[in-house]
């Protein structure tokens, strides 16, 4: 049997769950990488969306730091590819291990 690839896996989830692929936050996350970099990709996730804040939570309060020491860069990525959906916060939490 084949193994499916991350790409796959979140494609089928999200069909399952009936998220809108062209909702531009679904792309938020799909690029997620690309916006942090992979070094905070791992370590740090979109939770949530509110109003026009990004609410992020890292493994690890080391690197919530790292989002917060590049939270003008994020942001300023986001408001370059992402203008629609009008970011201009980002929050940050930390979740215990």
């Amino acid at each position: 049997m084949k193994e499916k690839t991350t790409q796959e896996i979140l494609n089928l989830l999200l069909s399952r769950l009936k998220i809108d692929e062209s909702n531009p936050i679904t792309t938020v996350y799909h690029e997620w990488m690309e916006i942090v970099g992979p070094d905070i990709a791992v370590h740090a996730k979109i939770f949530d969306v509110r109003g026009k804040v990004l609410i992020i939570e890292a493994d690890h309060p080391t690197w919530a730091s790292m989002v917060m020491m590049r939270r003008k860069q994020i942001l300023a990525r986001l408001k370059r590819q992402f203008p629609e959906l009008g970011i201009t916060q980002i929050q940050v939490r930390s979740r215990s291990q």
